[in-house]
């Protein structure tokens, strides 16, 4: 069994992984802890979870604060990213599960997206062009997928366009690594809504489609859900 360099993920226990696989994965995969797990390990996920739900409401220099405490973090990652580029890695996996909506709660997760997530996400897509292709955990990706009207492929939020579709590939893989490299059908930003660490017969990806909308016509995010966080939690 090879001992992966990843933080907290079950799946790499389910899979009797080859040597083929496990070069792979060693040679072309970086993978990078999202926001909110870099903020757990320092201890401070309470207080994040309280700022995110209570954002709006703020005083002008906690909100300040926060949002340099965001975009200290964006910078982290980002330079992670292009550090993983310089060093050939040719897959980036974003991994935060603790991202959920389940986990969040709908208004977190509505703030976690305003004020990071849709951002960051672009900022890595930019970077990565024609370098490197996003993976993104299943936490994130069904976050990005809710704050999509179910019956609807393509919305527009913030700036933003996000398709989601599911690409069958020329071919079937052994893996999800494999198909993510290897598929010309790929794109720059590709969930297969399964782990990275995913090892199985793959003959179809979820593919993200993210990018600048031509508009900011903005809609709820979250429209016709009741689901919220009771806020209470963490007073």
């Amino acid at each position: 069994m090879n001992k992966f360099p990843v933080y907290n993920c079950p799946d790499i226990l389910l899979y009797d992984y080859d040597s083929e696989y496990e070069n792979l994965y060693q040679s072309k995969v970086y993978e990078l802890e999202g926001a909110l797990q870099l903020f757990d390990n320092d201890n401070r996920l309470n207080e994040v979870y309280k700022h995110l739900l209570r954002y709006e409401r703020l005083s002008s220099d906690k909100k300040l604060k926060f949002d340099t405490e965001i975009n200290n973090i964006r910078l982290v990652l980002i330079n992670k990213v292009k550090s993983a580029l310089d060093k050939g890695y040719e897959l980036i996996s974003v991994a935060d599960p603790l991202s959920s909506i389940e986990f969040l709660g709908l208004k977190a997760a509505k703030m976690y997206l305003d004020i990071f997530l849709l951002d960051f996400l672009y900022d890595i897509k930019q970077i990565c062009k024609g370098r490197a292709f996003i993976h993104l955990c299943p936490k994130l990706s069904i976050l990005l997928i809710k704050a999509m009207e179910t019956d609807k492929k393509r919305l527009e939020y913030k700036a933003y366009t996000i398709e989601v579709d599911n690409v069958k590939l020329d071919k079937t893989y052994p893996s999800i690594i494999h198909a993510l490299l290897h598929d010309r059908k790929r794109e720059e930003i590709v969930s297969g809504l399964k782990c990275i660490h995913f090892f199985g017969k793959t003959d179809t990806v979820a593919v993200i489609k993210f990018n600048k909308a031509d508009s900011s016509l903005v809609n709820d995010l979250f429209r016709g859900d009741d689901r919220i966080l009771d806020e209470t939690k963490y007073t």
